[in-house]
């Protein structure tokens, strides 16, 4: 299995949409997304990080996490899963440097 490694931004992008949704959903379901996005991560990006093509402009696969309103943006190689970024699926990555990921 490919060792998982989360840039410093995915984790604060991830810290501030559950913050975001605290308010309107509640604990229970910002806890329920942020699992299904460590699940998504673990169970099926670790072992298969090929099942998407990566987008050409960025160089990063971009995944939708299912039953939640996010994209992670990803590359791996044979040894590591890097997550560069998490965005909500309606962003607009036009504009996104994928060079801008803190580790």
């Amino acid at each position: 299995m490919r060792r998982v490694r989360i840039s410093k931004t995915f984790t604060q992008q991830l810290h501030a949409l559950m913050a975001q949704g605290l308010p309107v959903f509640g604990e229970r379901v910002v806890m329920q997304k942020r699992d299904l996005v460590y699940d998504l991560i673990e169970h099926h990006l670790a072992h298969f990080p090929a099942s998407k093509t990566p987008d050409p402009k960025l160089g990063l696969t971009v995944y939708r996490v299912a039953k939640t309103p996010f994209v992670v943006l990803y590359d791996y190689d044979d040894a590591e899963l890097r997550l560069h970024f998490i965005l909500p699926a309606r962003a607009d990555r036009r504009d996104l440097d994928p060079t801008s990921a803190e580790w």
